[in-house]
């Protein structure tokens, strides 16, 4: 079982704080929130730093990266400033 945590602005969005997911990738949990939570959801799944155990998915398989199990999703804020 993995998890996937959502942060501010996404927990606003789905409601939720976590939930458990049995999905393969990234890219499977995204189509599963697009799904489930509609096309809001989706754009600010996509917006996020999406995190696995704490890493980006950019220095991973971006999408492609596979889930195991135990693992944590989390869709983080992007931050700016200047």
């Amino acid at each position: 079982m993995k998890t996937i945590r959502y942060f501010a602005p996404m927990r606003g969005v789905v409601h939720k704080e976590t939930e458990e997911t049995d999905l393969a990738s990234i890219r499977d949990v995204l189509g599963y929130i697009k799904t489930a939570y509609g096309k809001e959801a989706f754009k600010a799944a996509k917006s996020s730093l999406i995190v696995v155990n704490d890493v980006s998915i950019g220095l991973m398989n971006g999408k492609k990266t596979a889930l195991n199990d135990g693992d944590v999703i989390g869709f983080l804020p992007l931050c700016g400033g200047g």
